[in-house]
């Protein structure tokens, strides 16, 4: 399998700030990350632990938008449950029903993932700055191919793990994170200074999220900025930014300009922002109006 995506998916509860609530989704940022990929390639599957309840839940998605299971690790009897809960300041939080320890026990290990660095070509992490963890995946990354996309979680996000975050970005190929996350993380309070900060990383790619406002690119030799697309009518924002990461790193991978691969991440974001949790259906009629858009947008 070409993409991997090595991060925990689970059920979602999703409560709104005007206090509509939906039940028993399928969620997680790798559900997410998965779908965006999903849009632009099929050689793309999950790999990642779940409860054994997991393929009664959603295998028939799966099924019908023809994408392996192969990779699903059953490591409990239930897989994890969170309850996500919107604020009116559109911040959330995030509880896992059953427990962290739970959450924690069915995650990937990188010994799970050590086939994937030697015939992927993309690998999708969303994972905090844990030193065991990324000591394990940083080896492995020496002695397999695959390219690694880190999307951040926010746990993290703070000036206490900033140099321990550098030490991490700098081994890896793509690094996304999220504008309110970055300020934080710099302890800065304007765009201009998180750019400032990335640019003095030197990474190959830093994939800066806005959200509505699209995406800033930041290489070594440039900074683009990518608009979000326009007009969408958002349904639900869960997944947004992981989506829109899975497509960057698809973008990536094959050789694409940073702003194509920003593009892209705006467009795989604006069809999972549409429903509530993920897309019914990613298939030839959804992939050929994303190329569709893609070339639009690229000539404006």
């Amino acid at each position: 399998m070409d993409y991997i995506v090595a991060s925990t998916t689970v059920t979602d509860e999703i409560r709104f700030a005007d206090g509509k609530t939906v039940k028993k989704v399928a969620g997680g940022a790798g559900i997410y990350a998965l779908c965006g990929m999903k849009l632009w390639c099929d050689n793309v599957m999950p790999a990642t632990g779940v409860g054994r309840d997991y393929p009664d839940l959603y295998s028939e998605w799966y099924r019908k938008n023809n994408i392996s299971m192969d990779g699903l690790i059953c490591k409990d009897d239930k897989t994890p449950y969170n309850v996500i809960q919107y604020f009116e300041d559109g911040e959330r939080s995030e509880t896992p029903l059953y427990g962290e320890d739970h959450y924690r026990r069915v995650e990937v290990t990188p010994d799970e993932l050590l086939p994937y660095f030697q015939s992927a070509k993309g690998i999708y992490l969303f994972k905090n700055s844990n030193p065991v963890f990324w000591d394990q995946i940083l080896d492995l990354k020496k002695e397999g191919g695959a390219v690694i996309m880190w999307e951040i979680a926010c746990d993290v996000t703070n000036p206490e793990h900033l140099e321990e975050i550098k030490g991490i970005a700098r081994h890896i190929d793509v690094f996304s994170i999220n504008l309110s996350e970055a300020k934080n993380m710099f302890g800065v309070d304007t765009l201009e200074d998180v750019v400032e900060r990335f640019k003095e990383w030197k990474l190959r790619l830093v994939f800066l999220r806005q959200g509505s406002k699209g995406a800033i690119m930041i290489t070594p030799d440039e900074t683009v900025c990518v608009p979000a697309v326009k007009n969408v009518d958002v349904v639900d924002p869960t997944g947004g930014g992981n989506s829109s990461s899975g497509a960057v790193l698809y973008g990536f991978c094959s050789g694409y300009s940073p702003k194509k691969c920003g593009l892209m991440g705006s467009i795989a974001a604006a069809m999972c922002l549409k429903q509530y949790g993920v897309p019914e259906s990613i298939g030839q009629v959804e992939r050929i109006a994303a190329q569709e858009m893609l070339r639009s947008m690229e000539s404006m």
